[in-house]
């Protein structure tokens, strides 16, 4: 196990550029419609955060690479729902799961533009919210304003917990122990906090028709 995120960071440490490439992708394809159903990307993400924070690289370029991702997804999304509004049911996976869009449609109607920024911490929602707030007509600037804030609180939530993980396996590799429990309590509180964010979406999710 020690060997394999070993062998991780120093891929990373050789190719940080490639490292910030893969992060931005996967924030990209996690907020894409469909794509985001299919493909993990928030924990490639996460994964190459920790990568790079145990290879001594800035964690700057990916929060940032994180943020930029998550942005121009949620704006693909929001396109490909507005360009392609009355074709979209009868698609892959929407014609064979309707509950998909259904879903979707039911909490963004309950909580309007606050929608596109609590999709972000519930999954499958993440990316079929902003396509329903396409084909619902929103208005550009309206949606920009939640999508761009709510990137600026979903990256560092899971990027930050990842950096912490990955310094405190470092610490732990090098026996440094009390440096490695001080960076565990960190991503202990990082942690919770994400987990509360999660909640409370999901939970809006839940009772979004009641």
């Amino acid at each position: 196990m020690w060997d394999v995120i070993a062998q991780a960071a120093a891929l990373v440490a050789e190719h940080p550029g490639l490292a910030i490439l893969v992060a931005f992708a996967a924030a990209i394809i996690e907020a894409v419609a469909v794509l985001g159903i299919l493909v993990p990307g928030t924990p490639i993400m996460m994964a190459v955060a920790g990568a790079a924070a145990m290879a001594g690289l800035p964690m700057a370029p990916i929060l940032i690479v994180s943020i930029l991702g998550a942005i121009i997804g949620d704006g693909i999304s929001f396109w490909l729902g507005h360009r392609y509004s009355g074709h979209l049911r009868g698609v892959w996976p929407f014609a064979t799961r309707p509950y998909l869009m259904a879903r979707a449609e039911a909490f963004f109607h309950r909580y309007g533009t606050m929608s596109v920024a609590l999709c972000r911490f519930v999954p499958v929602l993440r990316s079929t919210v902003p396509l329903i707030a396409g084909m619902a007509g929103m208005r550009r600037n309206r949606f920009l304003v939640a999508n761009v804030c709510s990137a600026f609180v979903w990256a560092p939530v899971h990027v930050l917990p990842a950096q912490f993980a990955g310094l405190s396996i470092e610490r732990l590799q090098e026996g440094d122990w009390q440096s490695a429990a001080i960076l565990g309590s960190a991503l202990l509180v990082c942690a919770a906090a994400g987990i509360w964010l999660h909640r409370v979406a999901k939970e809006r999710s839940r009772l979004r028709g009641g």
